[in-house]
């Protein structure tokens, strides 16, 4: 088999290494999370001014709620309160290079939302599930178009699991809290040190264990630790950092020249019915157009019918690709014997099948790729999810990058294509899996899987979100999912247990 065109440098090597700014694109979403007083927001301003990209302050956002809570008395322990008080009112973000402006009905708030008494209420506020809810669709609005740096405390896991870059930048509580007590000098806020680290050892704290977007590292998240350094080599360090994916990228193998020189007959005629499948049924291609899949990936598919596994498979034009698929596929004589000829891996899906994973981590381990399917099952249209562990671990045994696919409209596909479901295929940027090793420092390798599924899972439903902009949702696709949400449910049960 023959090997990439490009060896491919780790992680530590490109951050090392004299990488080309040009690479990045003008459209990059750079995603930036990290403790409080981390300094993220003096560096995605630097970086914003850098590459001559919009800063985003998505932290402000809740510290204007905050503040305008604070003024109003309002409850912070009381959810619905609070998205009251954030619907009744106009909350504006003025993007720009350099400082933000936060406008509450119209009057500039910029200043007062960075005192202490904001600081040390943020958190609570910030933790209700229907206040993030709110904000994190105001603030995909504002990024989907690109070419933006945003920071806060789940960006990269939440608001954009699909960025171009992905920093989590963070330092010791002695740094973090010495930076802080600077910038309330200079804006001439007088604070005690001391009480200043103890409240940021709490923000840590309820950050980091609240229910709902808590603070985390991001799998794929290129981790900075900026103890010790100076603003200058933190700014330097986390610029760097945004070209990794980028450079990366250019080392992938998609020629598709070489793939078909590369294809037994086997493959050869799978592609050929296949694309002649999609063909018949209208299918349209985002992103996957006329090019190999890369070597030596996971294809992670969500799943909503049976007829998804040859309609994406149309579009993988790659030897060799290993499919798992549930064994009681396998059960007829002729269907085991025609799906072992096409490298498919049987999987029981009840439980951990040892030598289905074994299978697919030697076959990523070769080079080859892995059609997955990591819901485990066919899920209602419209809701992709729960992903399951299976990619967690396959992930952490082979670090192989996970491409997203989001299949649409397989379930109610019409020949010559359906207005009513409109079938499209749409692959997301590869997914790099840099912070896999500083979250086995902190976790346990059952957790890591679980955050990997989370990641996957926040993939589907961005991919979702950018084919309904690209096509809305359609009164027969809600009115199917809804009904398929309480079908499925009880099959859930029957596969995987309670």
């Amino acid at each position: 088999m023959s090997q990439e065109t490009n060896p491919t440098p780790s992680l530590a090597e490109l951050l090392d290494g004299d990488l080309d700014p040009s690479v990045l694109p003008k459209d990059a979403v750079i995603a930036m999370d990290g403790p409080a007083g981390s300094g993220k927001s003096t560096t995605a301003r630097y970086l914003a001014d850098r590459y001559g990209l919009v800063y985003i302050d998505t932290g402000a956002m809740y510290r204007a709620l905050t503040w305008a809570a604070l003024d109003a008395g309002t409850d912070l322990s009381s959810e619905s309160s609070l998205v009251a008080l954030l619907e009744a009112n106009r909350l504006e973000f003025q993007p720009a290079r350099g400082e933000a402006r936060i406008l509450w009905n119209g009057g500039d708030v910029s200043a007062q939302i960075r005192r202490p008494e904001v600081d040390a209420a943020v958190s609570e506020v910030s933790s209700h599930a229907a206040v993030r809810a709110e904000m994190v669709a105001r603030q995909q609005q504002m990024g989907r178009n690109g070419g933006v740096v945003m920071e806060g405390r789940d960006i990269g896991s939440v608001v954009f699991p699909l960025a171009t870059a992905k920093i989590f930048l963070t330092a010791s509580l002695e740094d973090r809290a010495r930076r802080r007590f600077k910038q309330n000098q200079q804006r001439g806020v007088e604070v005690d040190p001391a009480d200043l680290q103890a409240d940021l050892a709490e923000r840590d704290r309820m950050d980091s264990s609240r229910e709902t977007s808590p603070l985390t590292i991001s799998p794929d998240a290129i981790v900075i630790d900026s103890s010790g350094m100076s603003l200058d080599q933190q700014n330097r360090a986390c610029a760097h950092a945004c070209l990794v994916n980028p450079t990366l990228d250019l080392t992938v193998d998609r020629d598709l020249d070489r793939s078909k020189a590369e294809m037994p007959f086997s493959y050869r005629l799978a592609y050929a019915v296949f694309g002649a499948l999609a063909r018949f049924y209208g299918m349209k291609y985002v992103n996957c157009g006329r090019q190999a899949m890369p070597r030596g990936c996971i294809a992670a598919i969500n799943h909503v019918s049976y007829w998804d596994p040859p309609l994406v498979g149309a579009t993988f034009l790659r030897y060799r690709v290993n499919s798992i698929a549930k064994e009681e596929l396998f059960r007829p004589w002729p269907a085991g014997a025609i799906l072992r000829w096409f490298d498919v891996i049987p999987i029981r899906r009840k439980g951990y099948d040892k030598t289905a994973f074994d299978a697919a981590t030697s076959s990523l381990q070769a080079g080859n790729s892995i059609q997955f399917y990591p819901e485990g099952t066919r899920r209602a249209i419209g809701h992709p999810g729960p992903v399951r562990n299976g990619l967690g671990i396959l992930v952490q045994a082979t670090r192989a990058p996970v491409q997203p696919i989001f299949i649409r409209g397989s379930y109610g596909r019409q020949p010559l294509g359906s207005t009513i479901s409109p079938l499209e295929v749409s692959y997301g940027p590869l997914l790099r899996w840099h912070g896999v090793d500083a979250l086995l420092e902190r976790i346990d390798r059952k957790e890591v899987s679980r955050r990997i599924a989370k990641l996957c899972e926040a993939a589907f439903v961005e991919l979702q979100a950018r084919s309904f902009a690209r096509m809305p949702e359609t009164e027969w696709e809600r009115k199917t999912g809804e009904l398929q949400l309480r079908k499925f449910a009880s099959r859930q049960k029957r596969v995987f247990g309670p």
